[in-house]
Parts: C-alpha cells; sequence; structure tokens
C-alpha cells in the first residue's frame, strides 16, 4: 500500500537526520508525526483544506475552529431568509396567543400554514398550481419550520396543543443565536433525506459545510450544479456506494440527488 511506503519513506528520512531508532516508542513517535503531517497537509480534493479541517467541517461545523464562521449579522439579514421569517412567524403567534391548537394529524392549521407559506420560499409544484396548499405537508418549507422548531427544542406539544418552551422564550431574544441554533440543528441534528426518500440518506447531509465552502468560492461565476456535485463526489467518493438500491443508483442518481438537497432545498431554504 503506497501510505506504508510513504511511512518508511518518512522513517528513513528520520533516520539520516536524526540516527537509527533506539526503540519501538521512537518508531512509534515517528509514525505519529508522519500522521501529524499528513493530516494537516493541503488535500487538493478538499480544495486545500486538510484532513483534520474537513473533521471539523464535518463534525463540528458551527465550532470556534472550524473555516465555516457565521458573520454578526443585522436584522436585515436576518429578514432575509425565508426559513427564519416562518420561524419568527410561528414563535410571534404563540407568544401573542399563547398557544396553537393542532390538527387531528398534529399539524399546523390550515390558517397559519397559508401565511406561513407566504413568508417562505415558494414551493414550484404549490406555485404552478400541481399541488394545492391546503395542509401542513403541502408545502416542504412550512413542514420543515414545524420540525426544525422542535429539534430546536423552541416548541413543545402536549395533546395536541403547541407552546413556546422556556428555552424557546429566551432563544427568540437573540436573533443571531437564534440564526445560529437553526444552521446547527438544520445541518446537523436534520435528516435532509426526510424530505425525499431517494436512495442513499447522508448525501448532501454529509459535507454540507463543504457545499457552503464551494459557494462561497465559486459562487460567483455561475457554474452548474454539475460542477459542485463533481467536487462534492471528489471529496466524498464514499456517497456514490451507499445506496440500498445499488443496481438502480449511478452518478447521475447522485448528482440530482444533491443538487436537490443542497440547492433546491437547504439553501433555498435558507436564501
Amino acid at each position: 500500500m503506497q501510505l506504508n511506503q510513504d511511512i518508511k519513506q518518512f522513517i528513513a528520512e528520520c533516520e539520516k537526520k536524526r540516527g537509527p531508532a533506539t526503540s519501538v516508542e521512537m518508531l512509534n513517535e515517528w509514525v505519529n508525526e508522519y500522521m501529524e503531517l499528513k493530516n494537516n497537509a493541503p488535500q487538493s480534493e478538499f480544495e486545500g483544506y486538510s484532513s483534520n479541517q474537513m473533521s471539523v467541517i464535518l463534525h463540528q461545523l458551527w465550532s470556534e475552529q472550524s473555516p465555516v464562521q457565521l458573520k454578526e449579522m443585522s436584522e436585515e439579514d436576518m429578514n432575509s431568509i425565508p426559513l427564519f421569517r416562518q420561524m419568527m412567524f410561528l414563535t410571534d403567534y404563540l407568544q401573542r396567543e399563547g398557544k396553537i391548537k393542532l390538527t387531528a394529524t398534529k399539524a399546523i392549521p390550515p390558517k397559519i400554514v397559508k401565511e406561513m407559506y407566504a413568508l417562505g420560499a415558494k414551493d414550484p409544484d404549490i406555485e404552478s398550481g400541481l399541488t394545492k396548499l391546503t395542509k401542513e405537508l403541502d408545502s416542504v418549507s412550512v413542514n420543515l419550520t414545524h420540525i426544525l422548531l422542535k429539534i430546536m427544542k423552541v416548541i413543545k406539544e402536549q395533546k395536541g396543543i403547541m407552546t413556546l418552551t422556556k428555552q424557546g422564550e429566551k432563544l427568540i431574544e437573540n436573533h443571531q443565536l437564534f440564526v445560529k441554533k437553526m444552521l446547527q440543528c438544520f445541518t446537523h441534528e436534520f435528516n435532509f433525506a426526510y424530505l425525499d426518500h431517494f436512495p442513499s440518506e447522508r448525501i448532501g447531509n454529509a459535507g454540507c459545510g463543504f457545499s457552503i465552502i464551494l459557494l462561497a468560492k465559486y459562487g460567483d461565476l455561475n457554474y452548474s450544479f454539475r460542477f459542485y456535485a463533481a467536487k462534492y463526489f471528489e471529496a466524498f467518493p464514499v456517497l456514490l456506494e451507499e445506496s440500498d438500491q445499488q443496481e438502480e443508483f449511478d452518478y447521475e442518481w447522485g448528482e440530482f440527488i444533491y443538487s436537490l438537497r443542497t440547492f433546491d432545498r437547504f439553501m433555498y431554504y435558507l436564501g
């Protein structure tokens, strides 16, 4: 294997510079040193980020160590986010009215659904008349708002009644913190595949921070979704091998699923 050859070469270079290894412990130190250097080296498939940095992007996207940082936002910036507007509408309603009586299916009532939908990212099927907006599940963005507010623990539901939690009451007082919590839950706790049920649950979800980096780097150049999909699957090729329906799954399916979940859903709902 190439890795073993690289380690042997590194050890040989260490012996030239420092003399022969006098113990197994010293050899282990050199191997650890090699791995540290390798994991911190820029990788072309990661757009110049190292393996260690990519690990942070994958698992600690909104931490202080992450290459992705949320800038201080004005109220105008935050109100330009469709998902935030929908969340604020629902939490404002709960603050004002105290509660919402859910439907028999534990969904948001149709009248409120229509008001929320008007504030969010428009659904092409609804706008074209293919789907009629009569209930929560007709609008992906309204349903997503409901789900994320529960994941964020901003709302609670008991016996068919939705109310704000104590944590939610505090969180909505700080919109900057609210947006950060919304992004944390959307990227790390919500399963993008829930909205489509296509093969491979992890495409789009895994490495969504890398997609943000790609858009920041290339977004002004008007590339198609295929450009981004190619870079995404170069970084995470294993995701093309995880489908439950491998005989029906190919690269074009992967492109489609990545584009749908990343651009038509995740980034679209964030504006």
